[in-house]
């Protein structure tokens, strides 16, 4: 796996969305020291790889404290990031991995564990969509200049993110896959099995970090009994996107585990008509209405 340090640059730019405490020293997974300017690139983001007119890969981001985790249609990735505060300008240093062949799109759990690449962003931070921050420039793989990329941030970071979010009545569902989230102390528990013959397994804990933020520790206690990515003690995050579905991010050496899951079920009980309420005799229209001829 390739993890480049990268320089942390202090910067004079303020913005919106650090979790932690104004006082307190913030490192990514690597140990390293984070400015606020790069933590104020928390959040999830969308947008695309472009590699040429036949060669445009949609993306899905989490960066989170300097660390980036991606998805796109052919890999995930990993690595770190940092927000020049100066000019705006933000450096990724990522491995990229082969989905596998085990991953399904359609259930929307997706493996990145195959042929590892070194990927580089180099980005302007820049408004492009309406007020939305985008992330945009160009990228490389193992060195070689390949196209541009354009990201920009979804907007959900700063919902609110408690633990009962997480624990509505009902199993939360992807496309063979049901999975259950009780309350447990501290945190919740969840459990999720496929539906078909393969037997593959998975139980794990999830707990708040910042309230305020739309962002939740995981802990994979273990995946058992699946195509690919059988582990044990896994970390990440998960976080609920524009459509309400819960997604997981998740990391065990150069393993990369996607996960997503639509909310359970809710309905909404209809009133009905109270039988004890009497008729009103005024009404012309009653034909019990003595006044009606």
């Amino acid at each position: 796996m390739r993890l480049i340090p990268l320089i942390s640059v202090t910067g004079v730019l303020l913005l919106a969305g650090c979790v932690a405490e104004e006082d307190d020293e913030v490192t990514n997974e690597q140990g390293e020291t984070i400015s606020d300017v790069t933590t104020g690139l928390n959040g999830f983001w969308d947008g695309v790889l472009n590699a040429g007119s036949n060669s445009e890969a949609t993306m899905r981001v989490l960066i989170y404290n300097g660390n980036l985790y991606g998805l796109d249609d052919n890999n995930g990735y990993y690595g770190t990031i940092v927000l020049n505060g100066s000019d705006e300008t933000a450096a990724a240093a990522l491995t990229g991995y082969a989905l596998s062949a085990a991953s399904d799109a359609d259930s929307g759990q997706l493996i990145a564990n195959g042929v590892e690449t070194d990927v580089d962003f180099n980005v302007q931070l820049a408004s492009i969509a309406a007020t939305d921050d985008s992330l945009f420039g160009g990228f490389s793989v193992d060195g070689t200049a390949s196209g541009n990329i354009e990201l920009t941030r979804e907007g959900t970071w700063g919902n609110n993110a408690p633990l009962s979010r997480l624990t509505s009545v009902g199993k939360w569902t992807a496309t063979g896959y049901e999975m259950v989230i009780s309350a447990s102390n501290p945190g919740t528990t969840f459990t999720g099995v496929a539906t078909d013959e393969s037997g593959c397994q998975f139980t794990g804990f999830i707990a708040t970090m910042d309230t305020d933020y739309n962002l939740y520790r995981v802990t994979l206690s273990e995946r058992s009994d699946c195509p690919d990515f059988n582990e044990q003690s896994v970390s990440g995050y998960a976080g609920f996107n524009v459509d309400g579905e819960l997604e997981f991010y998740l990391r065990k050496n150069s393993q990369l585990l996607f996960m997503t899951f639509s909310p359970p079920v809710t309905t909404t009980p209809t009133t009905p008509t109270d039988p004890t309420t009497p008729t009103d005799p005024t009404d012309p229209a009653d034909p019990t209405d003595p006044a009606t001829p």
